[in-house]
This record gives structure tokens, sequence and C-alpha cells, in this order.
């Protein structure tokens, strides 16, 4: 891409994204499976819930699966956990919306190592928890250089890989990310920003809240900014939902490969880096790139902006946000 970023709108060919088939054809079948969710859901509500709630406590699991996916460098992008709760197939976390789960295992010392990681999987499935990480190797440690993740979350999956399946960990409702305190209400549209895995929480976020009848929102525009074309792995899940919702969501995938010059690594998962006040910062990312600064419209009320991201990706967002596009701080929350 010239300049060493772009702008990509959904429909347009992004790395790693499927889209064999006519777009009208896709959008005709998503909106299908959207009414089909809608209906289940309802009929859902109509019955007896008999999943089993677990208490705010550790819960033990087992390593019921490993898996890589996705390419970088010619190796495995991320790596997907999946662990099964040992209360059973319908045991359930009390997850909140936007929640992240918090693991503990063992290091190779057979030292306890801990971290919050965002929620790979449905909040609600019962009998299961996953997660994703940057796959084991130079793609992990460029991730923690970089500030896209903490050596805290890091120090767990090392372990983790090292796990044989049905080796132990343990698991607990973790950090409560998406908590929004302002006073503009309802909220009616969302725009989301994230860098690679922080899509993660934006998929789960908008899974919940675009399905008719869920919730206020109406619109969403999901704008995914990342560093390198590689970095598009977890496409599959917002080509879904863009394919599902399409007379609500809009979805903007963006290439600047500039984005993480003089990024810093991450301190501890569990600190106070995510904190509602963020430092003024440049917003060097919307400078260099026109487009997608006038793709992001100014704040309205009802709107809510969410980033999911490292450090300096976040305050690069949130500064453009607020001081250039009239966000009120409190109508800008963090994954």
């Amino acid at each position: 891409v010239a300049g060493g970023y772009g702008l990509y709108y959904a429909g347009n060919l992004v790395a790693g994204a499927n889209l064999a088939g006519p777009d009208w054809a896709k959008r005709r079948v998503g909106q299908l499976r959207a009414v089909g969710e809608s209906v289940s859901l309802a009929f859902q509500d109509l019955q007896r819930d008999d999943s089993i709630t677990l208490e705010d406590t550790w819960a033990p699991c087992l390593l019921e699966a490993r898996e890589d996916f996705g390419e970088w460098r010619g190796g495995p992008a991320y790596t997907a956990y999946r662990f099964k709760l040992k209360q059973g197939s319908k045991a359930i976390l009390p997850l909140e919306l936007g929640q992240e789960v918090t693991f503990v295992g063992l290091d190779d010392r057979n030292r306890p190592v801990r971290a919050s990681f965002p929620l790979a999987s449905g909040r609600r499935e019962p009998g299961y928890v996953e997660i994703v990480a940057p796959a084991a190797g130079a793609r992990r440690d460029t991730r923690v250089a970089m500030g896209g993740c903490t050596p805290d979350q890091k120090a767990v999956v090392d372990a983790f890989d090292q796990l044989q399946a049905g080796g132990e960990a343990a698991v607990r409702p973790g950090r409560l990310a998406f908590q929004y305190e302002g006073s503009y209400l309802p909220i009616t549209k969302l725009t989301c920003f994230c860098e690679e895995a922080g899509a993660l929480p934006i998929i789960q976020l908008l899974k919940e809240s675009l399905p008719r009848g869920q919730s206020t929102i109406d619109k969403a525009s999901v704008f995914w900014i990342n560093g390198d074309e590689d970095d598009f792995a977890l496409y599959d899940g917002l080509e879904a939902l863009f394919y599902k919702f399409a007379r609500k969501m809009e979805l903007s995938c963006v290439v600047d490969g500039e984005l993480h010059a003089n990024a810093q690594p991450a301190g501890s998962s569990d600190e106070g880096k995510r904190l509602a006040k963020r430092k003024k910062t440049s917003d060097l990312v919307f400078q260099r790139n026109s487009d997608l600064s006038g793709a992001v419209e100014p704040w309205a009320p009802g709107t809510l902006a969410v980033v999911a991201g490292p450090d300096h990706f976040v305050d690069q967002v949130v500064s453009h946000l607020t001081l250039t596009k009239g966000y009120p701080a409190d109508c800008v929350v963090y994954f």
C-alpha cells in the first residue's frame, strides 16, 4: 500500500479473508442466519435454562484442545486454547458482557502464573472456556515487545504450551472491561476500534448487541487497524458478523505500516493502565490516513466508542476521538 497504510472496506479483499462467492448471496445467507438466531434467542428465553452458573471463584478446568491458526512470517499467527470445565458440560462462568477470564497455571519451575485474557468463546456457552494468544516463538515475543501481549499473559500461555491434553489449570471471571458510566442514554450506535486480537472482545460485544431485539443498538461501525496485512488472521469472525448484520454493521480494515513505531512493552495485565483517563497523545495513525479520519463520524448523543488494543494504539484513538471528533471522555470505553 502506498505510504505503508490504506483503508479497505468490507467486500474488498483483505489478508486472510475468504470472500468466494457473490456478496449479495453472502449477505442474504447472513441475514437469514441473523433472523434464525433472533428467533432461536427468543425461543430460548421461553425455555427453562438448565445450565449451571458457577460461583465467582476459581473453577478447575482441563486442556481439551490447542490449535494453531493464521499465518505470520511462515508460521502460525495465533494459538487457541480450549479448556473443559470440570464441573460438567452444563457449567458456565458468571461473566458479564465484555468481562475477561483469569487463568492460573504452573510454569516450568512449578510456580503459579496468572493473567486475564479476552474471551474467545461465548460467555454463555456451557462446558468450556476458550482463549486465543499469539503463537509461541518470535510471533509471541514480538507482540510482547510492542505491548500487544503482557508478560503475565505470555507466562500463562507458555505454561499452557507445555500441558498435555487433560492437563489441569483453573479459571475464574476476570477484569470487567465493558463499563459505561456516562449519562447519554440510550446507546444507539457503537463506533469500534481494534488492533489484531482486540477484535475478539469487539466480536463478543457485537454478537450480543446486534441481534434483533437484544439491545438498543441500531448501527455499529468497526475500524480494524493493523500494522501488516498478515495481522488479519481473525477476519472470519468479523466477516461473518458483517454479512449477518449488513444493514446494521459497517466494517473497515486498515493497514498502517507505521502503527507500532515506538511502541513499548505493556506492564502487568492487572495494572491500572486500563483506567478511564488516558494520557493525551498524538493521533498519528489518523494524521497519516485522511480516508480513515474522514470515515470516523463526529460524536452525536447516543454514540459510544469502544477501543481494544495495546496502549499506544488506544491512546492514539482516544486522542483523535476526544480532541478531533468531539467525544466526551465518558463516551469512550476500553478493552
